[in-house]
């Protein structure tokens, strides 16, 4: 028997096919929805550009005038945009790739800043940016920001905590209410399960692509239903599409359409998306395309004109393109057609300055009847200052300025849902947290069989060799390197952070870029799941090691061990995540880790005498937090005995019995240096975390 998803997406494959050209989507007040205009957003941008700074030397041969900029030189990505989104409406922003396309979604959702010039006008209210509309805006972004580890289901689930931490939920005993609030974020789950049509990957992993999980169009639909939860007012995506077969592809627009419309939420959504090549039959799906080419304005305004008849014209982009001597040659689809005609490339460009222009080829069949241009560029120059001049233009600005004189009074970008006290946000958003960090932790296999090789394994092997340690002068030495080695592998045990911290960063930065949550909450949530497992396996290598090594038989002696082994395997464990955020990828953390590590064990006074290390590296011994363990725990075990000589020793050798704390002195540690130095290890785990 057929399985419900499949014959839901069946349906509705042949209801979107049928209405793509036969009923124009509803926008404006015809797609309304029950709820008020006070519910929806509406956003116009006027001059925006977006400047990066570039690297390179300077250029000597420029004027003076140009001697300031030339310091700081920065590239233009966006160069002027003009444009709107009405709730109700989805605008499509299209373009070749280096387009701009990705970087105008970024500049709309808030998530550039710096470099950004212009006005974004929000209920007829001006802004410099659109950070206000964080807790009513969904963003998509182009790669899949998600934990492998968790379900689709736990995903949707801690993402709801997360989005409506600050909301107060519809909880009572009323009919249709839900007892508890944790019932009213499971059904909110369950709705955004049916909605996206996820219930056959509702219990699945999402897994790696090509390595297992769920299909790449469940993950488009998951990353969309993740930030419709809390029926955002605007919703911005980067390339949904991206990836995906041609039905899925529809299937995802058409879903975008439904949300523009209010079908889910209650209220109309302003919905933005950039797409890169899309299929005839998603193009009638956009209210409004936004053409972009080295991030100029090459068109803006409808894709299509709605007619009396119920049908679609071409007279949009398309339309506009004939005037301006551009038409669609016949049998060919509109979307590649216009694609290619802006797509300019380097290779196009040095070979149109090249070519003869009295020998460009003519095809009638691809071109319209006229002539082809090699060089792109030109083309692009011709059709960004044909808009610029065009009456199409003024219009499509004309209607944008609607939304500039709108009543501030009368419409409201604020959301009207009840808000919780801070306390009680901070407490939720922790708690979201803490329960995701400590499900993907367990679940991970780099994480947990890292730690216990690390803290059960190595210290087995390790106890196996320095096994029962006798009391003698030649055996401390041998104490000296087996406690050493203890520490090395403690500051080793959490080098999962080194391979789990890469993989959370985009999903960290996704999240507090949205204003899901702050670094704050994040940062004490994460430690506190990692605090847990490295005190637990701290101890665990920490009671191994010492019985194996058969060290002071006291108490105090084990205690004393096992929080030095506590400290040094926190510090550790700072350090990796100090190291795993400086860097970007996982083989420079492993690399700069390794190195460090390495460079720090060196000078813990097993390897080389404190005073015979050369007087330009000494400084490295006093900041060894490896150094700080191994003498706190050879000073705290060493000061308890005494050591002997064996006979072999006394005949041959002419051994001299020393006292623990001689021995200490012959190595330069400091007898009493146990618990300055432990406090030094609470120092130092303290500012790596800083």
């Amino acid at each position: 028997a057929p399985h419900r998803g499949d014959v839901k997406a069946v349906e509705t494959i042949r209801s979107v096919l049928g209405s793509c050209f036969s009923h124009p989507p509803k926008s404006g007040r015809e797609g309304m929805a029950t709820s008020s205009d006070r519910d929806e957003v509406n956003i116009a941008w006027h001059d925006i550009t977006y400047d990066v700074p570039v690297s390179g030397k300077p250029n000597k041969q420029v004027g003076e005038e140009r001697a300031a900029e030339e310091k700081n030189p920065r590239k233009r990505i966006l160069h002027g945009l003009s444009g709107y989104v009405k709730a109700g409406q989805v605008v499509a922003v299209m373009g070749p790739s280096g387009s701009g396309k990705t970087s105008l979604i970024h500049v709309l959702g808030g998530r550039r800043e710096y470099g950004v010039r212009g006005v974004f006008v929000i209920n007829g209210e001006s802004h410099e940016n659109t950070r206000c509309l964080l807790s009513d805006l969904g963003y998509v972004t182009q790669e899949d920001v998600l934990m492998t580890s968790l379900t689709t289901r736990e995903t949707l689930m801690y993402a709801t905590r997360l989005r409506l931490a600050t909301r107060e939920l519809d909880v009572g005993k009323g009919p249709g209410q839900n007892a508890s609030r944790a019932g009213a974020i499971s059904a909110i789950v369950d709705k955004a399960i049916d909605d996206f049509d996820l219930e056959r990957a509702a219990n699945s992993p999402i897994g790696v692509t090509g390595q297992g999980g769920i299909s790449g169009g469940e993950k488009r639909r998951l990353v969309i239903a993740m930030e419709c939860v809390h029926k955002p007012k605007v919703l911005l995506l980067d390339e949904p599409t991206s990836g995906l077969d041609a039905t899925t592809a529809l299937l995802v627009v058409n879903k975008l359409r439904s949300i523009a419309n209010g079908e889910n939420c209650g209220h109309r959504a302003a919905v933005v998306t950039s797409i890169h090549q899309p299929r005839s039959s998603i193009m009638p799906l956009f209210d409004s395309a936004v053409l972009l080419a080295d991030g100029r304005e090459v068109y803006c305004g409808p894709t299509f004109t709605p007619l009396p008849n119920g049908g679609l014209s071409e007279n949009g982009v398309i339309g506009w393109l004939k005037d301006v001597g551009y038409p669609c040659p016949p049998f060919e689809s509109p979307p590649d057609f216009v694609m290619d005609l802006i797509n300019t490339r380097v290779e196009e460009v040095d070979a149109g300055r090249d070519a003869d222009k009295t020998g460009a080829s003519q095809d009638a069949a691809e071109t319209g009847g006229k002539p082809r241009v090699h060089d792109r560029a030109v083309v692009v120059k011709e059709l960004t200052q044909s808009w610029l001049t065009s009456p199409r233009r003024d219009e499509y600005l004309r209607v944008g300025d609607e939304i500039s004189s709108m009543d501030i009074s009368s419409s409201s970008a604020k959301s009207g849902f009840r808000r919780r006290s801070s306390f009680v946000v901070w407490c939720t958003r922790f708690g979201a947290l803490f329960s995701r960090t400590a499900v993907y932790k367990i679940r991970e296999p780099s994480a947990l069989a890292t730690q216990a090789v690390n803290s059960v394994l190595v210290p087995l092997i390790v106890g196996s060799i320095y096994f029962d340690l006798p009391l003698t002068v030649s055996g401390a030495g041998d104490r000296l390197s087996a406690i050493s080695l203890i520490v090395l592998v403690q500051a080793f045990m959490a080098f999962d952070q080194l391979l789990l911290f890469p993989k959370e960063r985009g999903l960290y930065l996704h999240e507090s870029n949205g204003g899901m949550y702050g670094t704050g909450v994040y940062y004490w949530a994460r430690i506190i799941v990692e605090s847990v497992s490295i005190i637990a396996f701290a101890i665990v290598c920490a009671v191994i090691s010492y019985e194996m090594f058969h060290l002071d038989d006291s108490l105090d002696g084990r205690i004393t061990f096992c929080v030095i082994i506590i400290a040094v395997t926190m510090a550790g464990a700072s350090f990796l995540t100090m190291i795993g955020s400086l860097c970007k990828s996982f083989e420079q953390t492993n690399a700069l880790a390794g190195t460090l590590l390495i460079i720090l064990m060196l000078f813990d006074g097993n390897w080389i005498n404190r005073r015979n290390i050369p007087v330009y590296y000494r400084w490295l011994a006093d900041v060894s937090f490896l150094g700080y363990a191994v003498e706190a725990a050879v000073s705290s075990d060493f000061k308890r005995h005494d050591f002997v000589c064996t006979v072999r020793a006394l005949q041959e050798e002419g051994c001299v019995p020393l006292s623990g704390i001689q021995i200490l002195r012959s190595l330069d540690f400091d007898p009493d240096s146990t618990w300055p130095k432990f406090w030094l290890l609470v120092a130092v785990s303290l500012c790596y975390r800083l």
